[in-house]
């Protein structure tokens, strides 16, 4: 099913931050950006970005709720994947959010360097990380570009 020009669509995904519920995100993120036919370079580098994000996201190890294996339903990782003819951007929030890390930390610089615009807010105790990525103007444009020699 093609995406609609006339439309945003709009994807929304809670999942637990416990366990491998969080493998979800980039999975989901793959699946979207194949649909809309980014090459196969640039969704690794979107499956690598959210990585990123979740992981800027989730407390830092030695922290009480970082070991919790288990799922108490207190805490989820929000996904907002919103699909307009010109860009994908997604939007990872937490609902227990703890500040996030320095803008120049490492999984920053990646988040920075696979995406082509990646941000941060806060409503109050929610951070939120912002990625957006320009879609290829066509599924033969895409194809093109991952294989032009630079």
């Amino acid at each position: 099913m093609p995406v609609s020009e006339e439309r945003e669509d709009v994807l929304l995904l809670d999942v637990p931050t416990a366990g491998d519920y969080l493998s979800v995100l980039p999975t989901a993120t793959a699946a979207v950006a194949t649909r809309l036919g980014f090459s196969l370079d640039a969704i690794e580098d979107l499956r690598a970005a959210v990585n990123a994000a979740v992981t800027l996201l989730m407390p830092e190890p030695g922290r009480p709720q970082a070991s919790r294996r288990r799922y108490d339903g207190d805490d989820s990782m929000h996904c907002r994947l919103e699909v307009s003819t010109e860009f994908l951007q997604i939007v990872l929030s937490r609902t227990k959010g703890e500040p996030l890390p320095d803008q120049g930390t490492y999984h920053w610089q990646v988040l920075r360097a696979l995406t082509d615009e990646a941000s941060s807010e806060s409503d109050g105790m929610r951070p939120m990380i912002r990625i957006r990525q320009q879609r290829p103007a066509s599924e033969a444009d895409a194809e093109t570009d991952a294989h032009r020699v630079h």
